[in-house]
């Protein structure tokens, strides 16, 4: 009798497992693991990542173009001034900076979903919706679709129309040059010296041209003080203010032949930064020459720092992205992003540009939300589960 019993007991166990097994089987449907465990040729799956967001930083810069005169050996000696552009250079400024976060997939959390072949196949008929990118964003029977808000900051820079450079330059090179001969003529103990003027033209030499133009510069200075003092005796009222600005303008021109000129104008120079987990701190991100303007932390150059302080909101999420993502399987079940926040700053030489908050989901955790009969909706730009509905 005991026998019997013992007999029919593993009978049931035996059966409740097969029913138990059976059913896990059909359960089943699919399995999430990272893309580097995926074999290539596979056709019972896709892939999917989950989402980064990049630093899209455009730096507004002020290019000053310096450019000798042609008469600057002869400044200090002709105009007394020493304070002149001895030398062509370029020269940049950094004026403004602008942060746009943008969102892309990361490299780092591409996974490979596989569906079970031996699950039926109404179990196999799971709504998956991705992005174009290939991010995932929803799961489910009628499953929310989304569109992705792209945020755009449009900027107009606005610069002086160009200027001619050293207008009077190209002045009248060649002046008349008279010789007197004198030709003798001796009648008897008479002699008769005739003078003979014997014009030619000769090529100016650059000294020769320097004190023409200072000589002029002289000139209209002198007809500004004739101008402002009342020399003419007669109120020409606006046409005043003209006459000395147009004469100001002259004079600027031609001090230009001597001093140089300087050309400003604006420019925009764009670089991308990614934050991680292993840059903490003060950051290089960029330098900037004073020649080329923007150029990458291994050039020459004064550092651009971006600094990085994250507000701790998914430090006490026992997530699994903060360890190996290769190792990681789960089943029937959807990896998703828990996103971080950042105070992020960027300055240069002391002065701060920027000191802002964004959502950075990859300085986050990466969860698991079980799929089984409902649909999960999740966010474009930082991969968090945003709509959970269990049928």
């Amino acid at each position: 009798m005991n026998n019997f019993k013992l007999k029919s007991y593993n009978k049931l166990v035996l059966i409740g497992f097969i029913m138990l097994l059976t059913l896990s089987k059909g359960f089943s449907q699919f399995t999430v693991s990272h893309a580097s465990r995926g074999i290539p040729g596979q056709q019972e799956g896709f892939y999917y990542a989950l989402p980064q967001t990049i630093l899209k930083v455009d730096f507004i810069l002020e290019k000053t173009v310096s450019t000798q005169g042609p008469y600057g050996q002869y400044a200090e000696r002709m105009l007394g001034v020493s304070d002149f552009t001895s030398t062509n250079t370029t020269s940049y400024r950094i004026l403004d900076v602008i942060v746009t976060p943008l969102s892309e997939p990361d490299p780092d959390a591409v996974f490979y979903l596989r569906f079970d072949e031996r699950s039926s196949k109404d179990e196999l008929k799971i709504p998956f919706a991705l992005s174009a990118a290939g991010i995932l964003l929803a799961a489910g029977s009628e499953a929310l679709m989304q569109t992705s808000a792209v945020l755009s900051i449009e900027k107009t820079l606005v610069n002086s129309p160009g200027e001619k450079k050293f207008n009077y330059y190209a002045e009248r090179n060649l002046f008349q040059r008279i010789d007197t001969i004198i030709r003798k003529i001796t009648i008897d103990t008479t002699v008769i010296k005739f003078p003979i003027l014997h014009p030619t033209w000769e090529d100016r030499s650059p000294e020769q041209k320097a004190r023409a133009a200072a000589d002029y510069i002289q000139t209209i200075r002198e007809a500004r003080y004739l101008l402002v003092s009342g020399y003419q005796e007669i109120n020409y009222g606006n046409s005043l203010i003209y006459m000395d600005n147009q004469l100001k303008q002259l004079e600027d021109a031609y001090l230009g032949l001597f001093l140089g000129i300087q050309e400003r104008s604006l420019e925009e120079q764009t670089i991308y930064y990614t934050p991680n987990r292993l840059e903490t701190g003060n950051i290089t991100i960029a330098r900037l020459n004073k020649e080329s303007g923007i150029v990458k932390s291994s050039s020459k150059g004064e550092a651009i720092q971006l600094t990085l302080e994250t507000a701790g909101i998914t430090k006490n999420i026992p997530g699994i992205g903060k360890g190996s993502l290769e190792s990681v399987t789960v089943i029937n079940s959807l990896l998703y992003r828990s996103p971080e926040i950042a105070q992020i700053e960027i300055s240069f030489n002391g002065k701060s540009f920027v000191n802002e908050r964004f959502t950075i989901p990859q300085l986050g955790v990466i969860s698991v939300a079980p799929f089984n009969k409902s649909r999960l909706n999740f966010d474009a730009e930082t991969g968090q589960l945003i709509n959970l509905i269990r049928e």
